[in-house]
């Protein structure tokens, strides 16, 4: 009976006996300066806070005592420096500048200096007169009549005033025109050329004689600015533009077995229109009997674009 009460009252105390102890052990060590670990279940619910960097401040950069910042002189700026501001002039020039594709200075000596007070933008400005004394005579003395742009000054467009003027330096092809009338002479100067310098296409207006046409065997045969003074190179290549039209004769001469099946059209026909004389070549082919009974080469010889052959 003893013993059983002496088991109960153990197993009522053995709980505070035991939190005593462990509370006691937690002291103990934590008076040795070590840090108690925290429940897992309480670890787990801790999260470190992140470390904030503090901003580095750039110390600005300053010029050292007694440095002088306008010491140096610059140097002058390129074309394309230029060009980074005033890029439709730079394209002007790169384009259409012809030989005023130059430093930029050598025309402007003074520049950002217009003051709209002063409105002196007439007195900045360079004068073609520095460089360019009478290029096209004392008649054509104003340059930027046809020059307009005088950053592009092989871009000339066909005005009115230029019209006018196209004669003072153009003269041949306008006599051309005048002496030997054609549907160009009804022409102004801008129906074909719409800018100076510019040479249009021939099929722009005309039909070629034969298909795929070169553009060269037009201009061989026909001058320009006087189309129907028909002219002719001794060329392989014009036979077939003669046959456009001759067309009957052209296959009589393709067909034949004669030695003139062996020449161009040109070789005979040096110009338009012409019937040439057999002795051109032919140079008393025949006895002098024989050529007063028969005074006419083609009484015998029939067709000269076949002529009869041995067979």
């Amino acid at each position: 009976m003893r013993r059983y009460k002496w088991i109960r009252k153990t197993c009522v105390f053995t709980p505070f006996i035991l939190f005593g102890f462990v509370a006691a052990c937690g002291q103990s060590m934590g008076n040795r300066g070590e840090e108690v670990s925290p429940p897992p279940a309480v670890a787990e619910t801790v999260k470190a806070e992140p470390i904030k960097a503090e901003p580095i401040k750039a110390e600005p950069i300053r010029a050292e005592p007694g440095q002088d910042l306008y010491s140096a002189d610059p140097t002058p700026m390129t074309a394309v420096q230029c060009g980074q501001c005033h890029p439709s002039i730079y394209g002007n020039l790169k384009d259409d500048g012809g030989l005023h594709r130059f430093a930029c200075q050598d025309c402007h000596e003074r520049f950002h200096a217009y003051n709209p007070i002063k409105k002196n933008w007439s007195e900045l400005m360079p004068r073609c007169a520095s460089c360019h004394t009478e290029v096209h005579g004392p008649a054509l003395s104003d340059c930027l009549q046809c020059h307009e742009n005088p950053h592009a000054p092989r871009r000339i467009e066909m005005t009115a005033n230029l019209l006018e003027s196209c004669s003072s330096c153009h003269a041949s092809p306008v006599k051309e025109l005048s002496r030997f009338p054609s549907r160009h002479t009804e022409q102004g100067c801008n129906d074909c050329h719409a800018s100076h310098g510019f040479i249009p296409s021939c099929m722009e207006c005309h039909e070629p004689h034969i298909p795929d046409q070169p553009l060269a065997t037009c201009k061989s045969c026909h001058p320009v600015h006087k189309p129907l003074q028909v002219q002719y190179d001794d060329s392989a290549s014009s036979n077939q533009t003669c046959g456009s039209c001759h067309d009957s004769v052209f296959a009589e001469w393709s067909g034949t077995a004669s030695l003139h099946g062996e020449v161009t059209c040109a070789s005979c026909h040096d110009r338009h229109g012409l019937i040439p004389d057999c002795g051109k070549c032919h140079e008393a082919p025949h006895e002098a009997a024989m050529l007063r009974k028969f005074p006419r080469c083609l009484d015998c010889h029939l067709n000269v674009h076949d002529l009869p052959t041995k067979k």
